[in-house]
């Protein structure tokens, strides 16, 4: 069977793009839209990076600095045009480095934040400023964010937004411009902080499912409503759509599926969002039928013998590249690729 794709793409092969790493990459698109790939060492749990070249292909693997990391890394690009990196290193600590210039190398960076307990996760402000979520010490919601949307590293302090976490938070901009923070709680609820205003300050945190089984994450349709996604208690992927007024919340419905991990989701160069995960050892993918739709593909396997959940991310073509985990600890990789040559969408950035 030929496994669903954006119309006028197909899924190419999966490749491995070697190094040796722990736990999950992170990805994020360059100004130029070259994706940068950034994950924890096997050996020596150091950042490394590896991009994609401007005639194809990707690069060597390279050591950013000296930092350890205890967790996975995070990364998105600024309203300064340069990715930023987000990660706990060794000694519990919230990192950031940064591009020093557009589309170029990172610098040192700077410590935004001491002795955290999970990994952070960037989300922007409607006004560009980056800001980073993650679960403190205390098991509650935190977050630390840039004063300026000029992206040299003028950060506040952290501030507590409250919860219970028993994991890490996904994060959203919604169509009316706000932060919308998404988390499993320690009673098993998902619950979400959400600002009141634009670049505003937050509500106290809300519960709006009950009994989900893994962390959620976070998609928006074309028409700007956000879409949650998470593995249920019964192992199955499980969404959560906004109301067509950006306020409130939707029916929760069975994807089905069975999950080992956390999905991944992403929205193609055709509108639709795409859901994938990590089940029954092997990759798989499920797609919105038709745009801003509450209609679902079957899942299709795209991969098979992968080590740990994916991670998703559209370069400046417009194509969904999908990375993982292998299970010889290397980093495999599968992208859309056109199937006529020269076909294109035209791709904002």
């Amino acid at each position: 069977m030929t496994v669903p794709s954006t119309p006028g793409m197909s899924w190419g092969p999966v490749s491995s793009l070697d190094g040796q790493l722990t736990g999950k990459p992170a990805v994020a698109p360059s100004s130029d839209g070259r994706l940068e790939l950034l994950v924890r060492g096997r050996t020596d749990n150091a950042l490394s990076v590896c991009h994609q070249q401007t005639r194809g292909g990707w690069s060597e693997w390279e050591d950013l600095g000296d930092s350890i990391l205890s967790g996975d890394p995070s990364a998105l690009r600024t309203a300064a045009r340069r990715i930023g990196v987000f990660f706990k290193n060794g000694q519990g600590n919230l990192e950031h480095p940064w591009q020093t210039v557009i589309n170029g190398g990172y610098g040192p960076g700077a410590t935004l934040a001491t002795s955290i307990g999970g990994d952070p996760v960037p989300g922007l402000h409607a006004d560009g400023r980056p800001a980073a979520f993650f679960r403190g010490t205390d098991d509650a919601l935190w977050h630390v964010w840039e004063t300026t949307k000029s992206g040299y590293g003028n950060w506040t302090g952290p501030a507590r937004l409250g919860g219970a976490l028993s994991g890490d938070p996904a994060v959203a901009t919604d169509a009316r411009g706000r932060l919308q923070v998404f988390f499993r709680g320690v009673d098993g609820h998902l619950w979400v902080v959400r600002q009141q205003d634009a670049n505003g300050a937050f509500e106290s945190p809300q519960s709006i499912a009950q009994n989900i089984g893994g962390d959620p994450v976070v998609g928006t349709n074309a028409d700007g409503r956000l879409d949650v996604f998470f593995r249920g208690t019964d192992n199955a992927l499980w969404r959560l759509p906004q109301t067509d007024d950006y306020n409130a919340w939707a029916a929760l419905a069975s994807l089905g599926g069975t999950l080992t991990g956390n999905p991944a989701v992403a929205r193609a160069a055709d509108a639709r969002l795409a859901a994938f995960y990590w089940g029954g050892g092997h990759l798989w993918v499920n797609e919105q039928t038709v745009v801003n739709g509450a209609d679902w593909s079957a899942h299709e396997q795209l991969g098979q013998n992968i080590g740990g959940e994916p991670v998703v991310e559209a370069d400046g073509h417009g194509r969904l590249n999908v990375f993982f985990h292998g299970s010889d600890h290397a980093v495999w990789h599968i992208s859309q690729m056109f199937v006529q040559p020269g076909a294109g969408y035209a791709v904002p950035r």
